[in-house]
């Protein structure tokens, strides 16, 4: 009620500004949930709001998942390599992988079955969930969709077929960034196994599905292809994970 009267009397917009926010975030905190610091900066980075206005946010991904895909493509820019996109949508990934990276000559590949996911293995149940969140088919935006989304890009080269059925396409590319997002087991352990020892040193692998209840098998796979070697996996608070090679 405080923070109600604050925001409707105050002659400052700045404080009426942070009184709104202090009582939606009372709102939010009463039915269990937490809103980002107001304080926080990436979401007044100047390049990455001038963004926004270009892609949608109906395209899928969180603004948070959004900037640290931005922000980690622009600091590794020196990186020599091509960047891939396996799990494409909506093609939401790829522009902000593509925008940070800033470099048309470097080649982007995207992989995807066009067809929604394939089907999930015993790996993508939770233990006590007998059935997997996710279904055959599940997820399925047609490739005409990104094509005409990221038609601005003159590098990107679409790759069609289930995982890893086109992996070879580039099996003589390096790689500077890999941005990995298929939800499940099998399809996460295989582009694990063939973009890992192309990924040149400094660059990175990125799996959006790590830190989500509903991606198990993408975790597990994760953490048993990175079992024993030097990389560490880092889990990002947006769900994503991070792997620089070395």
């Amino acid at each position: 009620m405080r923070f109600t009267l604050i925001k409707r009397l105050s002659p400052k917009a700045s404080t009426r500004k942070k009184a709104h926010w202090q009582s939606v975030k009372q709102a939010a905190k009463k039915h269990g949930f937490e809103l980002y610091r107001s304080n926080l900066v990436w979401p007044t980075d100047e390049a990455f709001a001038s963004l926004q206005t270009e892609w949608p946010m109906s395209r899928g991904m969180s603004n948070d998942r959004r900037f640290f895909l931005f922000n980690t493509s622009r600091r590794i820019r020196h990186i020599e390599g091509a960047s891939a996109d396996v799990g494409v949508r909506f093609g939401t990934s790829s522009f902000f992988i593509l925008k940070g990276l800033g470099d048309p000559s470097k080649p982007h590949h995207l992989f995807d079955s066009f067809e929604g996911l394939s089907e999930p293995a015993p790996e993508d149940r939770k233990v006590q969930t007998p059935a997997s969140f996710w279904k055959k088919g599940d997820l399925m935006v047609g490739e005409e969709v990104p094509r005409n989304n990221l038609a601005q890009f003159a590098n990107c080269s679409f790759h069609k077929g289930w995982i890893p059925e086109r992996f070879p396409d580039v099996s003589q590319r390096r790689f500077c960034f890999v941005h990995i997002d298929v939800d499940l087991y099998q399809p996460t352990l295989d582009s694990l196994g063939f973009f890992y020892e192309r990924t040149a040193p400094g660059g990175v692998i990125v799996c959006d599905d790590y830190g989500f209840n509903s991606c198990p098998g993408a975790a597990k796979a994760l953490e048993e292809f990175f079992s024993g070697k030097k990389e560490t996996l880092f889990h990002i608070p947006t769900g994503q994970a991070l792997v620089v090679k070395q």
